[in-house]
């Protein structure tokens, strides 16, 4: 780990061999404490950030590329012939593969955490392949909620690529790192409404290429799943052969071996000698983690002990026993007790991830139902392709703002303030689905793009909300060996309000448009209640490092 240190005025050679935290009664001053706060930059990861970042991109295509034209197919299985109706089987569509990854999600984490994370997320992408494909060949109502149960069970991608990302990157660099997820998820939101609204009902679209085509003509959705399900299907070949397993096996490690195994590393006295102390003191406190200022200040003020300023809480406890080197195996500690991972700041993160996920998926089913609805009705009149441009403008717009403005915000503002400001934006945004119906009935055309517009990039910068919160998630947890476990639960907690939002939110819209409450506008008042509660609830977290950086200092 790279630190500043003040050296002592000493000659040139001492001042090399001075330890990191001064022996006898030497003391270092709080300038020197704060100063081995300051920590280089941790290089990223690029290749495996890169694979992690193909394949969730692959996800957001698959998921969202039924979107434009899901509406539409009910209306031509027949499920129902009231146009108000729709909405209710839409919502059901929409939930279920939410519902199914909830149920299973959590096993999957806890899986990750025993097998390892890379046979997880070759399993979960197969099963999302497959699901695509099974959903543009359904002929029945029944068939699309086998084929989305199908993909939702089998997929718990989502928690074990976050676990990947949290083992491989620290506090230096994890900013950066957390938001390429989902500027993934953002591009993928791009490519599948747009695949989705623009290769459906290919005969009819391109009929010099599939106007002979029967199968087309039969299957009107299915060319556009057939490519939506090339994008998991890669995904899991990368996954494959480049992706590096993160899960260590837990086995006893040899002191004497992981001193010299930082031998190379480490700088010889003059005349070749190496300080074997040196190197004790590293192996015990070297981390990609930095380490909080009382773990510093405690191993200064532990130091005066037999070894010569470089006793560590565990080689203190070891010499108060037996004031000889550590010899033979060192035995690991048993993996942390599942319950002692909901700790206060644990249970305050999964509330507020409770409450994004509630908002924004609610929005994205009431955005394409709100879309895809008769303007008499209350919503916008579009056609496919004018939502698959719609939902693309969302989406290239998240990633634009996730690449330029995320990192240097969540480096100047911190992670929890910016989560509070970008958590008050959701309010504003359902605020404006009643003046695009307004512009809708009174406007025009042209009004109501100018006003989409300024909805979809204010969406666009509120959804940073994402990234906030993987870093509070992963800086959360109580221990590396839970980190697993705790983006299981936290997708858990992710699903289950995925799988209530679109039908609630779906549900209300056509209660209110077809009873006519408050002119057909009472689901935005509720949900820009629950976008007020949703801001309100990230007042519950605070600013801190990652809490399991005194157990990486210890191991």
């Amino acid at each position: 780990m790279s630190v500043v240190k003040k050296l002592s005025t000493n000659d040139s050679a001492q001042g090399e061999r001075e330890p990191l935290l001064g022996g006898g009664s030497q003391r270092v001053d709080d300038d020197a404490v704060e100063a081995v706060e300051v920590k280089a930059r941790t290089p990223l990861p690029l290749k495996q950030t890169l694979v992690l970042c193909l394949m969730r991109f692959a996800e957001p295509v698959a998921f969202s590329i039924i979107f434009p034209f899901i509406n539409r197919f009910i209306e031509d299985l027949h499920v129902t012939d009231d146009p108000s109706r729709i909405g209710y089987y839409a919502g059901i569509i929409e939930s279920l593969f939410a519902f199914t990854t909830f149920s299973t999600v959590l096993a999957w984490g806890r899986l990750s955490d025993r097998i390892g994370r890379k046979p997880v997320l070759v399993i979960g992408l197969s099963g999302v392949t497959l699901s695509i494909v099974s959903f543009g060949l359904s002929k029945s109502f029944w068939m699309l909620v086998v084929s989305r149960c199908f993909g939702g069970a089998l997929n718990g991608n989502v928690a074990v690529i976050k676990s990947v990302l949290g083992e491989i990157t620290d506090e230096s660099n994890q900013a950066r790192a957390f938001s390429f997820l989902p500027l993934a998820w953002s591009l993928g939101s791009v490519i599948g409404p747009l695949l989705g609204g623009y290769l459906s009902h290919p005969v009819e679209q391109f009929p010099s290429i599939f106007g002979h085509s029967e199968f087309f003509r039969a299957n009107p959705y299915a060319l556009p799943c057939f490519i939506g399900a090339l994008f998991p299907f890669c995904g899991a070949v990368l996954g494959i052969f480049f992706l590096e397993e993160t899960l260590k096996p837990a086995r006893s490690t040899s002191a004497d071996d992981t001193v010299g195994a930082i031998a190379s590393a480490t700088p010889a006295a003059p005349g070749g000698v190496v300080n074997k102390r040196h190197q004790r003191f590293v192996a015990a406190t070297s981390t990609t983690l930095p380490a909080p200022a009382e773990q510093l200040r405690r191993l200064e003020e532990e130091s005066d002990g037999p070894d010569s300023g470089y006793s560590t809480p565990r080689t203190l406890a070891s010499t108060s026993r037996d004031p000889s080197p550590v010899k033979g195996k060192l035995t690991p500690r048993a993996p942390p007790n599942f319950m002692s991972m909901f700790t206060p700041r644990v249970k305050a993160a999964l509330g507020v991830y409770s409450m994004l996920a509630l908002i924004t998926v609610a929005l994205d089913a009431l955005l394409v139902l709100f879309c895809y609805s008769p303007v008499k009705i209350g919503g916008l009149g579009f056609k496919e392709a004018d939502i698959g441009i719609a939902l693309s403008i969302s989406g290239l717009s998240s990633v634009t703002f996730q690449i330029l403005l995320f990192p240097p915000l969540q480096l100047r503002i911190g992670t929890v303030r910016l989560y509070r400001a970008l958590m008050s934006l959701w309010p504003v945004v359902y605020m404006l689905f009643p003046v695009m119906s307004w512009c809708a009935k009174e406007k025009g055309r042209r009004a109501v793009w100018g006003v989409l517009v300024c909805f979809l990039v204010l969406k666009a910068v509120a959804n940073m909300a994402y990234a906030c919160n993987m870093i509070a998630i992963t800086d959360s947890a109580p221990s590396k060996r839970l980190l697993g476990s705790l983006n299981g639960v936290a997708q858990m907690c992710s699903s289950l309000m995925r799988s209530v939002g679109p039908f609630g939110a779906s549900s209300l819209f056509a209660f209110s448009v077809s009873r006519h409450v408050l002119g057909g506008q009472l689901v935005f008042y509720i949900m820009v209640v629950l976008a007020i509660l949703g801001a309100a609830s990230t007042w519950a977290l605070h600013e801190g490092g990652r809490a399991s950086a005194a157990e990486d200092l210890d191991e």
